[in-house]
Order: structure tokens, then sequence, then C-alpha cells
């Protein structure tokens, strides 16, 4: 977003704020731009005739027109991103305490050739069902395949069959498509995709395949003109790890020809360590909108024992408010966060990021996120669950439905 003079004439660029819902724009330019407003303000009555329904509309957004009684005027709503849960596992989708929480936008981390493989085909044919049957939005994050291939090999004369990992093989564009538009043809409801998951990790064999991923991006735009597509979905590593992402963004935005309007973050670094280094470096480097697709306090990693924070489930409530109410405030472009995971299998999870412990109960993150949405003027719905905090509050004597107590646990 920049704002400036052109030829004496106040003017406003949105090149940056591309698809911004007007109401969230003009609030956040309001909040931004103290003095352009005392400026429009000023000059509101010699455009009033030229140019009144822009002065008119833009001073309303700011919370008023600056006339009598303008003082008493509540000021407009902050703007906030829509948030989002990130699980492979179908149990929120029969969680009371999830739904009571009023959330509409879930992820899917989904192997590019999922449908054609037999174990993971029933497996998204559920989790998508699930979603649709609760009325919820999907983003769908396309990675890479977990299929194992076996074939037979000679070895020492010996015919052998050996397994041969694709995880680190990447489809031609022709079959990533043809591997999206069967996912569409089965699940056309669902119209959001991340181009590649954690594309800049060195984890991931993307990482040094810019042009091929953007081959994909560009595919998916003209596939399903209709979709958003997130152009990559990044992870916030060192480069011991991983290529900057913003090398990666630029290389990416080089290959494509063109600024993507979406891209994706998985800042889980930068917010165990409560700071916002990696989301403003990323907002720096790209024009569009930046969805944060994975996210959230980390309570334990396997092998990982000193990472320089506490590893545990009050840090991990820290972590969440941190990402919900400083993160996703620092602008108006960050418009979904995904906080990942919903719930734990068990106290041997290698990776857990969970709000609901494995013993079944909320955790003090839960909470974080419940006072959260209730704050944001997203009420909890009691009748389904009384497990949110606010339900409690509102009745401090009732029994949640599901049997739950509300308390939380590690």
């Amino acid at each position: 977003m920049v704002i400036g003079r052109r030829s004496g004439t106040l003017t406003y660029d949105l090149s940056h704020d591309l698809d911004v819902e007007p109401k969230a724009l003009w609030s956040g330019w309001c909040r931004r731009y103290p003095m352009a407003l005392s400026v429009l303000r000023g000059l509101a009555g010699r455009w009033l005739v030229a140019a009144g329904l822009v002065a008119v509309l833009t001073l309303a957004a700011c919370g008023g027109g600056g006339g009598a009684g303008s003082s008493s005027r509540s000021a407009a709503p902050s703007v906030h991103p829509h948030v989002g849960i990130g699980d492979e596992k179908l149990d929120m989708f029969a969680d009371a305490r999830f739904l009571a929480l009023g959330i509409k936008y879930v992820r899917y981390d989904m192997s590019w050739d999922a449908l054609s493989v037999p174990w993971e085909r029933p497996q998204v044919t559920a989790w998508m069902n699930a979603a649709k049957a609760d009325g919820m939005s999907v983003l769908v994050s396309i990675d890479h395949s977990r299929n194992t291939l076996y074939k037979s090999v000679v070895v020492n004369g010996v015919t052998k069959t050996q397994a041969f990992s694709q995880s680190r093989v990447m489809p031609t564009v022709a079959q990533y498509v043809a591997a999206f538009k069967a996912f569409r043809a089965r699940f056309p409801w669902v119209t959001e995709f991340a181009t590649w998951n954690e594309t800049n990790c060195y984890c991931e064999v993307s990482f040094n395949q810019v042009s091929r991923v953007a081959a994909y991006y560009l595919a998916l735009r003209s596939a399903c003109s209709t979709c958003t597509i997130l152009a990559a979905e990044f992870l916030d590593v060192g480069r011991s790890s991983g290529v900057p992402m913003t090398i990666w963004a630029r290389e990416f935005v080089n290959a494509a020809g063109l600024q993507p309007q979406y891209w994706g973050l998985n800042d889980y670094e930068e917010a165990n360590h409560l700071v916002t280094t990696s989301t403003r470096e990323l907002l720096a480097a790209v024009r569009g909108r930046i969805w944060l697709a994975e996210t959230g306090g980390i309570v334990n990693r396997y092998g990982i024992v000193n990472p320089g924070f506490p590893q545990n489930a009050a840090h991990a409530a820290i972590v969440d408010r941190h990402v919900l109410s400083t993160i996703g405030a620092l602008s108006p472009r960050i418009q979904r966060i995904y906080l990942y995971e919903w719930d734990a299998e068990s106290a041997r999870d290698g990776w857990d990021t969970a709000l609901i412990s494995y013993t079944g109960a909320p955790r003090p993150g839960y909470v974080v996120l419940a006072n959260t949405l209730n704050a944001w003027g997203i009420r909890p719905n009691c009748a389904i669950s009384r497990v949110p905090p606010t339900c409690n509050e509102r009745d401090r004597t009732a029994t949640p439905r599901n049997g739950s107590t509300g308390s939380t646990t590690p």
C-alpha cells in the first residue's frame, strides 16, 4: 500500500492490497495513515461536489465525517485474519468443541498423487466428505508423493524386489495437472490450493526446482480460473535448512513472469521464538496476500531437545496468542491463519502442536483460540458445546455436553 502526491492530488496505490475486502482495506488504511486522513477531512468541503462520494465513503469508513457529534461514534472495528485449523485426521469434524467455535476454514496437506494411491484415496475422500458435511472451506496444500514403488532388480545375479520411495520425485507438469483435474472432478467444491508445500526447504525436492513449481502454478491457474492458488507455501527455516524464502520468491516471480496474488507461509520458527521476522520479510518481498497455512505453538518434537524456547503446552498457548494477535495484525495482507493441529494422538507423537491433548482435554492453546475469536466478535455456539471459556463464564454451573470439564492439560 502506497500513498503519495501526484500533481497536487492525493493518490493511493492498491497494488499491495489486491482483493482485500473494501471495509478491511479502508480500516487498515485509516490506522496506518492518520495524517493522510486529516488531509482528506480538511479537503472534504472542497471535494464535496467533484468527489463527494469518494470523500464521504472514505471518511465514513474511517469512523466519521468530522462533523458535529462524530467524536461520539464508535471507531471502525479492527480487521482480523480468518482463522482455520489444519489437521489430516477426521477427529475435529465430530468434536463439539471444534464445531462450537464457529471456524469455517480447514486445511488438508495432500500428496499430489493421493487419489491414485490405494491407501490414500479413501482417507482423502472421507476427510473431504466430512469437511463438506460441516460446511467447511478447504485449503488443499499439495505435497510430495508418499507412495512407494516396488521393482524387480538384479543384484549379483539374483533378482530381488526393491522399494523405491517417490517422496523425492517431482511429477511432470502433465502428471501434476492430470492429478489436479482428477481431484477437482471428484471434489469440485474445493477451490483453494497451495501449489507445493514447504517448497524452499531442503527437506523437499522442490527447493531447487523453482521453474518447475512456477510451471505447476501457471498450469493450476489455467486449469481452474475460479480457484484461489497460493504460489508457494514457504517454511521459515535458516540457510542451513533451506533456501531463504525471499530469494525463492524472487526467482519464482521471474520464472512465472507475474506477481502472484497469494502466497503461503508455515512460520513455526518465528512464531515459537515470539518474533515477527519471517512474516515481515515475506511481506516486504512480495506483493500478494499471505496465508499462514500452518503454524502454532510446539508442545513436543521428536529428537529436538533445546530449540531455544520451551516445548510445552503453556508456552504453546503463548505462541498461539502471538500468532493470532501480533503476527496476524502486521498487515491487512495477512488474510488467513491456520493453526496446526486440532488434537494429539498419543504422548509419543513425533510432532505435537495440538490444541486438544492426547488425554482428550483442551490445552491452554484452545482457551487462547476461543477467547481470541470471541474478542473478535465470533461468538461460540454454546448450544453445541459449553467448553469454550465464554460459555462457562455465562453459566459456570453447566456441564459440557461432551463430558469434558473444560479444564486444560499439558
